[in-house]
């Protein structure tokens, strides 16, 4: 079942200390005390769905289908990082966010996000069958 279009405007916040697990040297640059842009962009996904909560009917779930992200600052390891997503379109199942990300300097990221509300069992059964199928 689709996300109302009541939801536009609703959102979800993530907030963090960055450590060492989402630094960019855990992520393969050594030597970099530093917020990883993949780390970066785990947590935006983890704010849209904080957005959705309460929101997709029992069965369903969410997965991940767009990012677009433009990581424009650093954020030392043992800062604190905010990430919030917006939901502001939805078009059936899929429901667009845009991001942000700010620590104690400001913003450091900014982006968009898509998700699409899926069937849960479907799609875990869809995931058996690929990793039998491998």
């Amino acid at each position: 079942m689709p996300v109302s279009e009541d939801a536009i405007g609703r959102e979800g916040v993530v907030t963090v200390r960055v450590d060492e697990s989402h630094s960019a040297a855990s992520y393969g640059n050594p030597g970099l005390a530093a917020l990883a842009t993949p780390a970066l962009v785990g947590l935006m996904e983890r704010a849209a769905m904080e957005a959705l909560d309460g929101l997709i009917q029992p069965g369903e779930r969410t997965v991940g289908s767009v990012v677009q992200v433009e990581h424009q600052a650093p954020t030392p390891v043992g800062a604190e990082v905010e990430v919030r997503a917006t939901i502001d379109a939805v078009d059936g199942p899929k429901v667009w966010f845009t991001t942000t990300a700010t620590d104690r300097s400001g913003r450091i990221a900014a982006g968009r996000h898509a998700r699409f509300v899926v069937d849960d069992e479907r799609f875990q059964n869809r995931l058996r069958s690929a990793v039998v199928g491998s």
